[in-house]
């Protein structure tokens, strides 16, 4: 993710002085057969409360994928050919939209280290998974 430019690492002393920061603590979602996503729990500071849901309602449709994805193919137009389906893995497709900078000290997530390292907070440079 930090190659990526979507995160950045500060020490604590620096970000602490960063306005408006809010500190968050990570969590780990476990996958199968795959790396365990790293997620933010952002119920803490109220971050997820103090979103404005802009977005139209009709623009996230993610219940009952399944069953829209059937429907079109059912109702595909025979006269244009068999129906193609390609499968892409989208999981980097979520990771590209910019935070504005005034609000990426809001998103801080405590970055765990041992206790004899040096404290370290991580700062989403778009916006995370989920979010």
């Amino acid at each position: 993710m930090i190659q990526k430019s979507q995160w950045i690492i500060l020490p604590y002393e620096i970000a602490k002085d960063l306005p408006g920061i809010r500190l968050s603590p990570p969590g780990v979602i476990p996958q199968r057969d795959r790396r365990a996503r790293w997620i933010g729990d952002y119920s803490f500071y109220c971050v997820n409360e103090d979103t404005l849901p802009l977005a139209p309602k009709d623009s996230m449709q993610f219940g009952h994928a399944l069953d829209r994805y059937l429907r079109e193919l059912l109702l595909a137009d025979p006269k244009l050919g068999p129906v193609e389906q390609l499968k892409i893995d989208i999981g980097d497709g979520f990771y590209r939209c910019n935070v504005s900078i005034p609000d990426i000290p809001k998103l801080g997530l405590v970055f765990p280290v041992a206790d004899d390292e040096e404290k370290l907070v991580a700062f989403p440079l778009v916006l995370p998974m989920g979010w």
